[in-house]
């Protein structure tokens, strides 16, 4: 039975190439509309352990009774450039210590930011409500107490503002974070000798986020030169080498439409698969293009086409099932992470291996139809 509706296929494919291709574009035009929804992610612990496992299960109950936090960690360090200056070499010199005092105030209106805690806020309670006026004082107020240490540096080069935040995990909200902080830092004039940058997970997940585009497209970019170059020096032909490629091109195209269809975002985790999928789903559009090569020398291109998805469907079948259930079996396991690179690579294997006996038959079929030395044998 599988047989005769491999023979049904074969034939559709091989003698109506032109509407193949035709329905093919119209589901790439609808995947590509779905896959631009897709967005990067930032990942955290709790997303890489399931739900259910105790730690993350207390995390959510405390965020959910209590209105969970993350933090921010504006760093201030001594750096300064001349041996001979007024440049500050101790963190609790009194002119950085106002200058903290300044941040802070200014970092509570940023959106999302809860409270902000520092050095000079212990110190100022410690002096009657008043930041220090010399480092001498500083100096003694800072021997009382050893809190001090959670926010400077046992060498006094570092010194920290800890910003409490809401729990945001959305990367555009992340980012406006970013900004918006970075706008204050930049609004009040810092005393001389002194670096300021961010810090904190979520600070680290905004950057990544920002880093991992421009890596796809160089990892992706890569991978299609190097696959480009062996389908050439395998098959000695531009038509031959470039037309498998579109195996790899449509089976990414439609695993991200259907990842945009469903809701499903990638993240800093998940991002490499792209050049994962490519790497494996390569071999079907060389499976294709190799056994019709051998088919075309002895019959016209239809019918060789025919002969050739009757003969390659069911081993390329067998494998993409083989490699679905490998990739579901990673679901198995207690990791999301897993799962998600599981669930990902198995649309992206589907989605080659049906590019593989649709658009690349009916491509080849329609270049090789004008090619009159191959319009021999019986159609």
């Amino acid at each position: 039975m599988h047989k005769k509706l491999i023979k049904i296929h074969a034939d559709f494919v091989s003698y109506h190439p032109f509407i193949v291709l035709l329905l093919m574009l119209v589901v790439s035009y609808f995947a590509f509309s779905l896959a631009s929804s897709i967005e990067m992610e930032s990942a955290g612990y709790e997303d890489l352990l399931p739900e259910d496992i105790e730690v993350i299960s207390a995390m959510n109950y405390v965020r959910e009774e209590f209105g969970g936090a993350d933090s921010v960690l504006i760093v201030l360090e001594s750096s300064p450039g001349n041996t001979n200056s007024n440049e500050i070499r101790d963190v609790r010199d009194p002119r950085l210590l106002e200058y903290m005092s300044l941040l802070q105030e200014r970092a509570i209106l940023v959106d999302n930011v809860v409270s902000a805690s520092s050095a000079s806020d212990i110190l100022k309670s410690l002096n009657n409500g008043h930041l220090p006026k010399s480092l001498n004082t500083a100096k003694n107020l800072s021997i009382q107490t050893p809190r001090l240490q959670t926010y400077i540096s046992s060498d006094y080069s570092i010194a920290l503002i800890r910003l409490r935040i809401t729990d945001i995990t959305d990367t555009k909200e992340i980012e406006e974070l970013e900004k918006d902080l970075n706008n204050a830092i930049n609004e009040i004039s810092r005393p001389p000798g002194i670096s300021v940058k961010l810090s904190g997970e979520k600070i680290q997940m905004s950057v990544l986020t920002r880093l991992i585009q421009p890596d796809m497209q160089k990892t992706s970019r890569i991978s299609l030169i190097a696959i480009l170059v062996i389908l050439f020096f395998l098959f000695r032909s531009i038509k031959h080498g470039i037309i498998p490629l579109m195996t790899i091109i449509l089976g990414v195209l439609w695993s991200m439409g259907f990842m945009g269809f469903i809701g499903m975002n990638l993240s800093s985790m998940t991002s490499g698969v792209i050049a994962m999928i490519m790497g494996i789903g390569i071999d079907f559009g060389i499976q294709t293009v190799t056994r019709f090569r051998q088919e075309i020398a002895d019959n016209v291109p239809k019918r060789a086409m025919s002969i050739t998805l009757s003969n390659v469907f069911m081993p390329m079948a067998t494998t993409t099932l083989a490699a679905l259930i490998g990739f579901r079996a990673m679901s198995l396991g207690e990791l999301t992470i897993m799962s998600d690179l599981g669930t990902i690579m198995s649309y992206g294997v589907a989605a080659c291996f049906l590019a593989a006996v649709t658009v690349i038959p009916a491509l080849l079929v329609i270049f090789e139809f004008g090619n009159n030395k191959n319009n021999k044998g019986v159609d």
